[in-house]
């Protein structure tokens, strides 16, 4: 099957409603707890081992779920601790506190210095957490980096445009349905929510996209317009904080709405910084390791390898190569 149609729907539904919940997918040997730190409980899930420690921060409207392919990955030669949700109240929500609750995290389970890995607005709350806490911090991935230029005066909000409103009703009405569903049920009616020509995912990347979605807190996602309102405030915050760091930093750029059918390709881009190094997956969306998961993962420890002490042995991906010359290549905690 190359893309969802309606003719396809009856033949996925069928396929679907065999997919595993969350719980049988998950590894057996990870752990799921809770921990208490900056004031409140924050759920994990972590793969264990007396190995260099990788903290997993998720995007704002995401959960520690979207990870797992990316745990599965490096738990051979790291301890990955996957932070998820919190009992933080949606309205509390800032980038301060966001930074004291990673921050926290980490110095209450003793992980020492450890690798971030954070996605959108993971991703800046492990800036502003290198920045504020070097001493907790032993190097830095930042993915979905989507800063290019400020804002101009006559630039659209498109959080308030018709088009953008439809869909956020259409979502939360979709969320809301979601939480009340079994399993079963879940997979079928999510079968709507896929992309025209979008391929039927596998289970493990469907199940956990869908669990992920079912675990969002509503009250956030209802709270998140007001959020979106001073992006551009927190942008030049985190580029500040950026030029404050000093551990190791890798950007992996990427764009909210790529080129669809364009070739896709990773090449290194000057940086004016020398702690950071800059790699842009052309014509890729804003969830990298979704769409170019291999090429994302090759990148990542290469970037972790390369910055062990002494250097592990690590293939280099990225050589600034020519666009012309590439092809494109269990619980609610947590």
């Amino acid at each position: 099957m190359t893309g969802y149609t309606v003719a396809d729907r009856s033949a996925w539904a069928s396929t679907v409603q065999g997919y595993r919940p969350i719980a049988q997918i998950l590894p057996a040997h990870w752990r799921q707890q809770t921990v208490y730190a900056n004031g409140i409980r924050h759920g994990y899930y972590r793969t264990g081992g007396d190995k260099p420690a990788v903290v997993l921060l998720h995007g704002l409207l995401d959960g520690a779920l979207t990870w797992l392919r990316t745990a599965r990955a490096l738990e051979a030669d790291y301890d990955v601790v996957l932070v998820g949700r919190s009992d933080r109240v949606a309205a509390t929500f800032t980038q301060a506190l966001l930074n004291e609750d990673a921050a926290g995290v980490i110095r209450v389970l003793r992980l020492g210095k450890p690798r971030l890995l954070g996605h959108s607005q993971g991703g800046a709350t492990g800036i502003h957490v290198a920045a504020a806490y070097p001493n907790l911090v032993h190097s830095l991935i930042v993915e979905g980096w989507g800063i290019e230029a400020p804002a101009q005066p006559n630039q659209v909000d498109l959080s308030k445009s018709p088009g953008y409103l439809a869909w956020y009703n259409a979502y939360l009405a979709w969320l809301e349905q979601l939480a009340t569903q079994t399993h079963v049920e879940r997979m079928v009616a999510t079968l709507a929510q896929l992309p025209p020509g979008a391929p039927l995912p596998d289970e493990e990347s469907y199940v956990t996209w869908v669990e992920t979605c079912a675990r969002l807190d509503l009250e956030l996602v209802r709270h998140s317009m007001s959020l979106w309102a001073n992006v551009q405030t927190r942008g030049r915050a985190m580029v500040e904080a950026l030029g404050q760091t000093t551990c190791p930093v890798l950007i992996m750029k990427s764009a909210m709405f790529p080129q669809r059918g364009a070739p896709q390709f990773v090449q290194e881009e000057a940086s004016s910084q020398p702690n950071v190094r800059i790699l842009r997956f052309e014509n890729t969306g804003h969830v990298i390791h979704g769409e170019q998961f291999d090429q994302f993962i090759a990148a990542v420890r290469t970037f972790f390898q390369s910055n062990e002490n002494p250097p592990l042995n690590a293939e280099v991906i990225w050589t600034s190569p020519s666009p012309n010359k590439n092809a494109p290549s269990i619980t609610a905690w947590a």
